[in-house]
């Protein structure tokens, strides 16, 4: 993932674009360092809203701000990915994302390919979901 960084008078901004197969995120950790890079820190993010995230940065009691080697910097998402802020007291070195990939779309332009988003095991259960399904459909409506 990149980012690129940018920066404000009251805070830096830290622009991420998600891989293309995202679907869902699973753990956002961050390793903060102070603006000399000596004392790093691993922590979660904190997860705002465009129309929210600045009570957090004017509010000096938050953990957004760096005190005694400690912060949380702020979250906001975007379509393609999201951007961190950090007070200008801290840096970012690294951003680590934990997510649930799309899986690859089913079709049968290839009926007999084989499929290996999913374990055999979790593929048998999905086949008898959507039998159970199209059978239901064929058959009398129930509730």
């Amino acid at each position: 993932m990149e980012y690129k960084e940018g920066r404000t008078s009251s805070y830096d901004q830290y622009d991420v674009e998600y891989p293309k197969d995202f679907l869902y995120a699973i753990n956002e950790d961050v390793v903060i360092s102070d603006s000399c890079g000596d004392h790093q820190m691993d922590t979660c993010v904190f997860e705002c809203t465009w129309d929210s995230f600045m009570y957090r940065v004017n509010n000096n009691l938050t953990d957004f701000h760096y005190r005694f080697r400690r912060a949380r910097p702020i979250r906001i998402r975007r379509s393609t990915g999201c951007s961190l802020l950090t007070d200008t007291k801290y840096k970012i070195y690294k951003y680590t994302l934990g997510y649930i990939k799309k899986p690859s779309e089913i079709t049968l332009e290839n009926p007999f390919s084989e499929y290996g988003d999913f374990e055999e095991s979790v593929m048998y259960e999905i086949i008898k979901i959507a039998a159970q399904m199209f059978l239901e459909n064929q058959q009398s409506q129930r509730y």
